[in-house]
Formats: structure tokens, sequence, C-alpha cells
């Protein structure tokens, strides 16, 4: 979405330089290829840089005729990608839920680091969290019941 510059605290590859859009797009490619798939499918697409990105490139290496869906919950971010994407509107289309079946290439670019997790263990006996905790000078796992 924004740069640093623009008040946000990250940013992503795809805003700092088109490189990684053109990068990815040769893999997203062949699995569309191979997997016999037309569809992509980006979850939480932000700007749409990334999508104007590898619209770009498909276009480019021939790649066609495909659909590009953004699975985007942000009216405000939608209507920032529909802007940016204003180029291949007959080709791209926007979900505000997920369908029940998928048949697409599926990526989503700092989407699932963003999410709030919790990671858990099985000690034999029983399911437990697992939390950091300070030990010493450093950090370690520690397991809460």
């Amino acid at each position: 979405g924004l740069l640093p510059s623009e008040g946000s605290d990250f940013v992503t590859a795809s805003e700092m330089s088109p490189l990684f859009g053109r990068t990815l797009a040769r893999p997203l490619a062949q699995a569309l290829a191979e997997s016999g798939c037309h569809e992509v499918m980006e979850f939480g697409a932000g700007s749409g840089a990334l999508a104007a990105q590898l619209l770009t490139a498909f276009d480019e290496l021939g790649v066609g005729p495909l659909r590009y869906r953004i699975v985007e919950l942000s009216a405000e971010l939608r209507e920032r990608q529909r802007e940016r994407l204003a180029r291949w509107a007959g080709r791209v289309d926007w979900l505000d839920t997920l369908p029940e079946q998928i048949e697409a290439v599926v990526i989503g670019n700092e989407v699932l680091d963003a999410m709030p997790v919790q990671l858990i263990a099985f000690d034999g006996q029983a399911w437990r969290e697992r939390g950091v905790v300070s030990r010493g000078a450093g950090f370690a796992f520690e397991d809460r019941d």
C-alpha cells in the first residue's frame, strides 16, 4: 500500500521495484501452464502494484487467457486496485469472501506473515501454546499450560 514516506511502517518488494513482479511472473506462468489453470488468485493485493506487474509480464510472456482474482476485504484498497488495474478491467475481478472451491494459482505477498498466529506443540500428552520468553541475554521457546 503506502511507502514509509507516506506513513506506512513497512513496504513490499513490489512497491520498491517492478523487478519483483517480473521475476515472479515466470514461475507463475510455468505453474499455470503445468496445472492447466487459467486463474491467479491474490490475497490482500494492497495497492495493486504486484498485480499490475504480473499482468504486464503475463501479457509480454503471452500467458492467456487468464483471470486475475483479488480477495480483498478493504473497500478503500479495492478502489485503489481498480484504478491501478483499469487497463485489465475485463480480466480482473474482486472477491470479499472466499469461494467454496479454488482452482487457481494462489499468491499472497506479505499476507501470511502479517496474520496473528499461535504456535502450538504436542508434548506427548496434551497440546500446549508455545511462546517466546526472555532467558538470560537471549530468548527461548517455552510451553504454556
